[in-house]
């Protein structure tokens, strides 16, 4: 019987055991990405700009770009070409790391689709969210190669 019940014991403590606790920011950054990315898909600029700290850097153009108001980001979104035909976009992987205590990247694997559903261009992008304003707001993007 003793054999039978300290495995069962162990077993059973080790499943009551709380999860180790996640970096709660990583939600939050998350959360603020999903919403930009959602407002990116639905092509509103006003809402984009929401999602941004500035001054911010985009290097999503040649050359770069530093957006110091809130209107700049929404007319550089207005303005930014993107593939002839295009739909919505998903996002195919998303992992986010956390660099200082109040700055944290968001590296994305994304996937653009046309009307017909066909993909129109797969990316890569690195996103860095900063919590100057006590609010998870993204302060620069680039373009990175995909690994696939």
């Amino acid at each position: 019987m003793k054999k039978f019940l300290v495995p069962f014991t162990f077993f059973f403590v080790i499943s009551c055991a709380p999860e180790p606790s996640e970096d709660p920011n990583i939600e939050l950054v998350r959360d603020e990405y999903e919403a930009y990315f959602n407002d990116f898909v639905a092509r509103d600029f006003d809402a984009i700009a929401s999602h941004f700290q500035v001054p911010a850097m985009n290097r999503g153009t040649s050359p770069a770009v530093v957006l110091s108001t809130q209107d700049e980001v929404s007319a550089f979104f207005e303005s930014l070409p993107i593939q002839d035909g295009y739909s919505y976009s998903l996002m195919d992987r998303i992992d986010i790391y956390r660099l200082a205590e109040s700055v944290y990247y968001v590296d994305l694997d994304f996937t653009r689709y046309s009307t017909s559903d066909q993909i129109l261009f797969e990316g890569r992008s690195l996103y860095f969210f900063g919590n100057e304003t006590d609010a998870w707001k993204m302060f620069a993007a680039a373009p990175v190669q995909r690994d696939d």
